[in-house]
């Protein structure tokens, strides 16, 4: 699997996530399918709270003028 087809594609996740929410919730899934399920979501919701961080702290840093990243930090007299 390349690095493009592990990217984390965080809208299929959630709608995956849905999805499975929907099924659990009709109570019309057998116990140990509900389980695999419920991990399943578990693991698709990680994987959306790393992306979630990563995108915060990308948009937490800014380039400075010689190109450089380094933390943004809001001015207190402005």
């Amino acid at each position: 699997m390349s690095k493009e087809e592990k990217k984390i594609n965080f809208e299929e996740n959630i709608k995956k996530i849905e999805t499975i929410v929907k099924e659990l919730e009709s109570g019309n899934v057998a116990l140990d399918d509900a389980l695999n399920k419920f991990n399943e979501a578990f693991k698709l919701s990680k994987e959306c709270d790393e992306k979630l961080n990563e995108v915060n702290d990308s948009l937490n840093k800014i380039l400075s003028k010689d190109g450089n990243l380094e933390e943004f930090k809001l001015e207190e007299n402005a």
